[in-house]
């Protein structure tokens, strides 16, 4: 029973992961093709929509009602509803001081316009949660640890990003995506731990609409700033964060 579980849990992870990666990309090519950006922004909403035709294929309505509902409204502990909202801002905001100087006089929002900014922000990470979050990190968690399903996850998320990339669309268009990698690999070591420790999708919605509402508003990206230098910083930060977390929590972190 165990092979068969296992064996039906392989082809659920490699039908979802080529069924969103080549759906993306054809959509990018049709988005190229036809020179309109706005047929590749759709590529947001196929991880989610991916899990929710694999679910209701394998379980049904009670599988699609336990992913986009239960998955949704669950118990969950304040301090991880705080960690999900201001985690990564904080470390960003960190990584803004830091090349600053901590001249906090110098710290400012990018931008103070909400639409139609936000909408699109919370479009993103509902776009893209039920799927990654949801569908995919507990089929990974079955067979791997959290940290080791994580960046599987993590490269599949950020190769996820690749096909946008190349025609200019939905990644910092000054990065080099090898850096950008690094950052989804980073970031999602730290929504798995949220998500580990809260079986939500809801946490890890926050945590992505927090993250781009960060990105989005305040001036770290190369594109905002001409530097690269409060990126960099970023990097370390969450590196050290990242670490400090799976180190500390390795006995449920670190095992399969």
């Amino acid at each position: 029973m165990m092979k068969i579980t296992n064996s039906k849990e392989n082809m659920e992870i490699v039908v979802f992961s080529i069924m969103v990666l080549t759906l993306s990309a054809l959509l990018c090519y049709i988005s190229y093709k036809l020179d309109n950006p706005g047929i590749s922004l759709l590529t947001v909403f196929m991880p989610s929509l991916v899990a929710l035709v694999l679910t209701a294929i394998a379980s049904g309505s009670k599988g699609v009602f336990e992913l986009f509902v239960q998955q949704t409204i669950r118990k969950t502990a304040l301090k991880w509803l705080v960690v999900s909202l201001i985690g990564i801002p904080i470390i960003i905001s960190l990584a803004m001081l830091t090349s600053l100087h901590f001249n906090v006089s110098k710290f400012h929002l990018r931008t103070t316009q909400l639409l139609p900014q936000v909408v699109v922000i919370v479009l993103i990470a509902f776009g893209e949660e039920y799927g990654w979050r949801g569908y995919l990190l507990p089929r990974l968690m079955k067979k791997l640890s959290v940290f080791h399903s994580s960046l599987v996850l993590g490269l599949i998320w950020g190769f996820w990003h690749f096909p946008a990339y190349l025609i200019g669309t939905g990644v910092p268009l000054e990065m080099n995506f090898l850096v950008f990698l690094v950052w989804v690999i980073l970031g999602a070591l730290f929504i798995s731990w949220i998500y580990y420790y809260t079986s939500s999708v809801l946490t890890a919605i926050l945590a992505h609409i927090s993250a781009n509402a960060a990105f989005n508003y305040l001036p770290i990206l190369l594109e905002f700033t001409g530097s690269m230098d409060a990126f960099w910083w970023l990097i370390l930060y969450l590196t050290i964060s990242v670490f400090a977390i799976y180190y500390f929590g390795r006995k449920d972190l670190m095992r399969a």
